[in-house]
């Protein structure tokens, strides 16, 4: 039986309350506000994000070394090779890198060969990546990770005994020996001596060492003065560093992001005029709840089941007419992973439930089936059981891949698997990752070590009470906060995401109408009566595990519930609607 999920209020910093009120929000903004930070520091940064307060690009470690390698590439007649990650984070640092090299620095496109590592191949710079590289027939001047490399030091070495030099720009946590010695440069904050910002993704950071490219090569007379800024690159830095659930917490995540989503709402793209054919967001501007759930879901779809470049592709596309194409592979793609997730979930929930007890304080599930989605499942089971979750899928050659999600706030999932290899020399074949997401492969014979080492790691960062799940709320909200304008209330403090959850609000309700919904039948829609008997439309997603279960409520019920506001447009009538997340009778 899984733990009932704990209510719990989220707690308000009396300062910050305050001081949220003296920069002119309402009183339920300030709130909001103050149950997310703990201390005035950078909060007019948080509240009102701009891309020209985020953090200078001389704060990020090595950053001037790297832009100098870079030009010393382009001015070479040599090709520049982009090695990146397959996820969108590692999608959208090629495209930062190409764009400023080609658009912006003038570097001819046939000069800049993009490779991409498969997921089955596992994370990082592989040998299957270095073979690839080694294999171009032109002369190679420099070799730029993003989002990948700090690592991978056997394989930069091979590329470096052939005379390639690597310029590794990255985000991931480092080994415990430090950057790789074998690469020329290494650009990541979370080395030793960086003061920059630790929560940025992949993207970001080739956003910045591109911006300081850009600068060197003004400095050097190669670019005008007045040579066009990269912000609007911004645009898909936003899309990666929301799809790779980073601190939205922090103030230069949230600029970017906000930068980004301006770019992106004014489709001029090409990719994003597609993607306004595929799904409009019935006429609202795109946020980062739907760059997360139906942008990045796509993109991310393509190296899970499919051909990892068509992502790529698609935002790259030349033209609407050719990114249409590619983001209809896109979509296909999607509904496969869709499929094949479905069964791979059905396994997991199986035996997730045979391996549960009160006491767990980790899940790891070992299934069949694709490699590329077990993220995803890691997700899914992880959020239903409130644990921190390792999915895992046997590959053909004795070698088992795992993707974890961290899900309790406080678990870092790369500590625990570096603990994890320091107890057992080769437990690991490969791992990589940060605190709320990490990946690995281990051989065959070492999985149920692996599963007690897991198991042991979490409940070193814990203690002595295993996990229980918990959803936070932001209180409750008046019958006349119920109302549409609420939504423009709370859109002031996006973008939300990890670490700046959307708001969640609790109260309670009586139920006058409520039915089945959906091609599932799982779905439920409501109409609720608070407690001043005004009627209020609700959908709770999912409340039925089968269509063939009975409903759990019945006209009449008072029900106490977990509830997110949203907008619902029907025939241009826009009422306010609740997504329930948790409904009990009382």
């Amino acid at each position: 039986m899984i733990k009932t999920p704990r209510i719990q209020q989220r707690s308000i910093n009396a300062t910050v309350f305050k001081a949220a009120q003296a920069l002119g929000l309402t009183e339920l903004q300030a709130k909001l506000i103050a149950s997310r930070v703990t201390d005035v520091t950078d909060l007019e940064k948080i509240v009102f994000p701009k891309l020209k307060h985020i953090q200078h690009p001389n704060a990020l470690k090595n950053a001037k070394e790297a832009a100098q390698l870079i030009v010393e590439a382009i001015n070479s007649d040599g090709v520049i090779v982009l090695a990146t990650d397959y996820d969108t984070d590692g999608v959208t640092s090629a495209w930062v890198a190409k764009t400023a090299l080609v658009d912006y620095f003038g570097v001819p496109e046939s000069r800049v060969v993009h490779v991409i590592g498969e997921r089955k191949q596992g994370y990082g710079i592989t040998d299957e990546v270095v073979d690839r590289i080694l294999d171009i027939p032109k002369p190679i001047s420099l070799v730029i990770s993003a989002d990948q490399g700090s690592s991978d030091e056997p394989r930069i070495a091979r590329l470096k005994a052939s005379g390639i030099k690597v310029c590794v720009t990255d985000h991931h946590q480092l080994p415990l020996e430090g950057p790789p010695p074998s690469a020329t440069c290494t650009v990541n904050p979370q080395q030793a001596g960086c003061e920059y910002d630790k929560t940025v993704a992949g993207c970001y950071v080739i956003f910045i060492v591109m911006a300081q490219v850009r600068t060197a090569l003004i400095e050097q007379g190669q670019l005008p003065k007045d040579a066009p800024s990269l912000k609007a690159l911004s645009m898909n830095v936003a899309l990666g560093t929301v799809a790779d659930s980073v601190s939205l917490k922090s103030p230069n995540n949230r600029a970017i992001v906000q930068s980004g989503l301006q770019f992106i709402n004014q489709f001029r793209s090409p990719a994003w005029q597609a993607m306004q054919q595929l799904n409009d967001n019935s006429g609202q501007p795109y946020d980062a709840e739907f760059l997360g759930f139906q942008v990045a879901t796509r993109i991310n779809a393509a190296s899970r089941v499919s051909d990892v470049t068509t992502a790529f592709n698609f935002l790259t596309a030349p033209n609407a007419y050719k990114a249409q194409q590619f983001l209809e592979q896109l979509d296909a793609d999607n509904l496969n992973r869709r499929s094949q997730q479905d069964g791979m979930l059905t396994q997991a929930k199986t035996i997730a439930a045979e391996r549960y007890h009160d006491n767990k304080y980790t899940l790891t599930v070992r299934m069949q089936g694709n490699a590329g989605i077990q993220g995803i499942i890691a997700s899914r089971i992880g959020e239903q059981y409130g644990l921190p979750t390792i999915a895992m899928t046997d590959l053909d050659d004795g070698l088992i891949a795992g993707s974890g999600r961290g899900i309790v706030p406080s678990i870092d999932l790369r500590k625990a698997f570096q603990w994890m290899a320091d107890q057992h020399q080769d437990l690991f074949v490969s791992m990589g990752g940060h605190a709320g997401a990490a990946g690995c492969m281990i051989p065959e014979e070492n999985f149920e070590v692996f599963e007690q080492l897991f198991e042991q790691a979490v409940q070193n960062q814990l203690g002595d009470e295993p996990p229980v799940p918990i959803i936070e709320t932001d209180g409750t909200l008046r019958s006349q906060q119920l109302q549409p304008q609420l939504i423009e209330e709370l859109k002031l403090l996006e973008p939300y995401g990890r670490e700046w959850p959307k708001p969640l609000f609790s109260g309670d309700f009586t139920i006058r109408e409520v039915r089945t919904v959906g091609q599932t039948k799982t779905h439920l829609s409501f109409k609720l009566a608070d407690d001043q008997q005004q009627t209020i439309a609700a959908i709770y997603f999912n409340a039925k595990t089968s269509k063939d279960d009975p409903d759990p409520f019945s006209r009449g019920d008072k029900i106490h519930c977990v509830y997110q506001p949203s907008l619902n447009i029907y025939y241009g009538r826009t009422t306010l609607q609740l997504r329930l997340v948790m409904a009990q009778v009382m």
